[in-house]
């Protein structure tokens, strides 16, 4: 028996046990082993990883700190998404002036192909 097996083997011992001793298995998995969670009075726990589990059915229940880390996150994102909007925005611009200024039509066809990839790309970071 390989080492996983053996892990796996102790999790579903310890989730049996837990279940023989008045536990009751959830419909919720684990968020970090995948492995079914089991409620113990009024907690739940994951008896694979060995530790208790919290659930918030909202964002509006979770800790004040943590609250902030997501918020400051999110932020990080957007200006993120902000700098990668303006780049693409400057190259439409760019490729704009180009295609004012050009009057080849194998040129044209580049540009427009050019600047409706680029907007495609825009339209997929807006919906992130």
């Amino acid at each position: 028996m390989d080492e996983k097996e053996t892990e796996n083997d102790k999790g579903i011992k310890a989730i049996a046990q837990a279940l023989r001793a008045g536990g009751t298995l959830l419909h919720a998995a684990c968020p970090v082993c995948d492995s079914p969670l089991i409620k113990i009075q009024d907690k739940i726990y994951c008896k694979v990883c060995d530790k208790e589990v919290l659930i918030y059915k909202d964002e509006k229940e979770l800790p004040a700190e943590i609250q902030k880390a997501m918020k400051k996150n999110a932020a990080k994102t957007s200006a993120t998404e902000t700098s990668i909007t303006k780049t693409i925005n400057a190259k439409i611009e760019q490729l704009r002036v180009k295609l004012e200024n050009t009057d080849d039509p194998d040129e044209i066809i580049k540009i427009t192909e050019a600047i409706d990839k680029l907007l495609q790309t825009l339209e997929k970071a807006s919906e992130s």
